[in-house]
């Protein structure tokens, strides 16, 4: 199974490469980054669309999927360390990152410290450091505190999974199931809400890296921080995909890649 060893950290991932030509050798490899309690599973679509194009990584952070759960260090500046030492490792210069939710936070995170490496910046129904995520997410954890990690657990699914009806059953059914298999080890880190706060709406305008946002219009948490970045972020678009929820990818597949792929044909110059 394919990892890679951090120090005393190991991150799996998943690679696919084009099988032949036609392709862009020079093009820069694809990354992607999961959201929130998922794994490498959500991106299944996308790297069997863009596997022929291009060098495709899904990666799964730290206490989430096939990836170690250590007992503490589930903060954001953690998650680009991460992603810093794991493209150093992998010899990776240059590359596309796309991140949902959790993923894009990193990613911004990312782009603040070491945007000379990245070709472009995918955000897909974003977090933002400091962004206010309301009084329903922030309570899961007083319910880990007070109830433990398997209360929070199933809180947690309760919120995530109610946009997903029976017309997205299956959707629902795999972040169910990425869901039920993570490690909740981020909530029993004893850290956890003591880490150094970071604003990312006040230092958004520093990203020059051509931007793409994604966001669902009937995602009503972020759609609004969806806006703000793609005002302060100078080289960056928007689109907003009616009757769609959180997982953007997932719900509206086909739009999504078509729409990924025009932004990442137009700039694949460098080398991998």
């Amino acid at each position: 199974m394919p990892y890679v060893d951090l120090k005393s950290l190991r991150l799996y991932y998943e690679e696919y490469r084009p099988a032949a030509e036609p392709f862009n050798i020079k093009a820069p490899p694809v990354l992607f980054l999961h959201g929130f309690t998922l794994d490498h599973r959500m991106w299944a679509a996308q790297a069997a669309f863009f596997h022929d194009r291009y060098r495709v990584i899904l990666l799964d952070s730290r206490g989430h999927g096939l990836s170690d759960a250590p007992e503490t260090g589930y903060s954001r500046t953690h998650r680009v360390e991460d992603l810093q030492w794991f493209v150093d490792n992998l010899h990776i210069e240059r590359f596309h990152l796309v991140g949902l939710s959790m993923g894009g936070t990193t990613g911004i995170g990312y782009a603040l410290k070491h945007q000379d490496r990245l070709a472009s910046l995918t955000l897909v129904s974003t977090g933002a450091a400091g962004y206010n995520v309301g009084k329903k997410i922030s309570r899961i954890d007083r319910i880990a505190r007070e109830k433990g990690v398997e209360a929070a657990q199933k809180k947690w699914k309760e919120i995530a999974l109610g946009w997903y009806r029976q017309e997205k059953k299956e959707i629902k059914e795999l972040l169910e199931r990425m869901m039920d298999e993570h490690s909740g080890a981020v909530w029993g880190d004893p850290m956890r809400g003591r880490y150094p706060r970071e604003y990312d709406l006040e230092k958004v305008h520093a990203i020059t890296v051509p931007t793409m946002i994604f966001a669902g219009a009937a995602d009503r948490i972020f759609l609004p921080l969806a806006r703000l970045l793609n005002e302060r972020i100078p080289n960056s678009r928007l689109s907003v995909y009616d009757d769609v929820g959180h997982m953007v990818n997932l719900e509206a597949p086909e739009r999504f890649n078509r729409e990924l792929k025009q932004f990442l044909e137009k700039y694949t110059g460098g080398s991998s």
